[in-house]
């Protein structure tokens, strides 16, 4: 009888990788993913030198991992058992509240802080001696649930601090108090557009020029579904997807976006949702250098805006009070560099606006 059952449990396993297999080989290979936001590995290439050298192996092992079928489903049932069944409280540092999905980050760099208050002051005293400069911090959406949810999380009061300590070169702007957690994506760490007007009129009022915004009532909201958000990919959840919003008016309509990859009427590109970081619709994604032109603004006035990935849904509701605005990403620029590629007009507004999490790592920026 034990014979019997053994033979079952090793036909049935043979019958389990058999069939694996044969899925595998028949299954047609993804060229991406779009909840890990990577391109997935090709089969390599078979020749009879290569066929039994490391990097043979190594690629044909990479390929096998990520064409497994039911990669998605695996990974999923994984991170399910780990956080619902052993009841850990994170997976790999991503957990979950109501929906909503956070990534933890519980040690505050002060050294990094203290390189982006230098940053700014650096880019100031170079090229900024004739502009009215300010600056903002965009608090991660972990500010708003870590500590009531008893999760680690960095000190963002210490932080805006050490900033206000050593930032001498602008003004500051708080608008920590005109968001809420409702105001970010559930499954990745950006805001949504049409939450933002709070945030838009708080730095148009710090800079006199409130008046000139877009009222939210002149502009059209547009949907795009499914939008996978950077931290879906990292729960390995069965999450629903976003789905991304986007303001259009007359002004970011007849805006034009001028990049080092492309040029473009108004200030989205819809057909990027699709692409493997969707968020991409905000100004075609991150570049050094962006300039937008607002031939229909109620002003004459520049805006420069020093920014990471936040700043693309943000630029497009300033289109109506400047004439031009000018966006600048030091993670893909140097500083020292700036003036060979940018003519800043003497008068204008110039905005520093960074996340907490580009803050903690600042020296990503040059």
């Amino acid at each position: 009888m034990k014979r019997i059952k053994y033979i079952a449990i090793i036909v049935s396993f043979a019958v389990v990788i058999l069939g694996l297999s044969i899925w595998h080989i028949v299954l047609p290979d993804a060229d991406v993913s779009y909840t890990e936001r990577r391109e997935l590995a090709e089969a390599p290439e078979l020749t009879l030198s290569g066929l039994f050298s490391r990097e043979f192996s190594d690629d044909l092992e990479s390929y096998l991992l990520d064409q497994f079928p039911m990669r998605d489903g695996f990974r999923e049932i994984n991170t399910a058992f780990r956080l619902y069944v052993l009841g850990q409280r994170d997976s790999n540092g991503i957990w979950i509240k109501d929906g909503s999905v956070f990534k933890m980050e519980s040690t505050l760099n002060e050294e990094q802080v203290k390189y982006a208050a230098r940053l700014y002051n650096s880019v100031a005293d170079m090229y900024l001696e004739d502009l009215n400069v300010y600056y903002s911090i965009v608090p991660d959406k972990s500010y708003f649930a870590a500590e009531a949810n008893g999760y680690p999380h960095i000190d963002f009061d210490k932080l805006v601090s050490i900033m206000n300590e050593n930032v001498t070169c602008a003004e500051y702007i708080d608008i920590f108090d005109t968001l809420s957690i409702d105001d970010y994506y559930r499954t990745d760490t950006h805001w949504q557009e049409q939450c933002i007007f709070p945030v838009a009129e708080r730095l148009a009022g710090g800079m006199g020029m409130a008046e000139y915004l877009t009222p939210e009532e002149d502009y059209t909201v547009h949907e795009l579904s499914p939008f996978y958000g950077v931290y879906l990919q990292q729960s390995a959840l069965p999450i629903e997807p976003d789905t991304l919003t986007y303001l259009t008016s007359d002004y970011t309509e007849n805006a034009v976006v001028t990049g080092p990859m492309y040029e473009h009427e108004g200030v989205y590109i819809p057909e990027l949702i699709d692409d493997m970081d969707g968020y991409d619709v905000f100004l075609g994604g991150t570049q050094p250098i962006i300039e937008i032109e607002c031939p229909n603004a109620r002003t004459d006035r520049e805006l420069y805006i020093f920014r990471d990935s936040f700043g693309s849904s943000l630029a497009p509701l300033f289109t109506g009070a400047y004439s031009k605005i000018t966006i600048i990403d030091l993670r893909y620029v140097t500083s020292q560099y700036l003036g060979n590629m940018v003519s800043f007009t003497p008068g204008s507004d110039v905005l520093f606006i960074n996340s907490t999490l580009v803050l903690n790592t600042a020296m990503i920026m040059r």
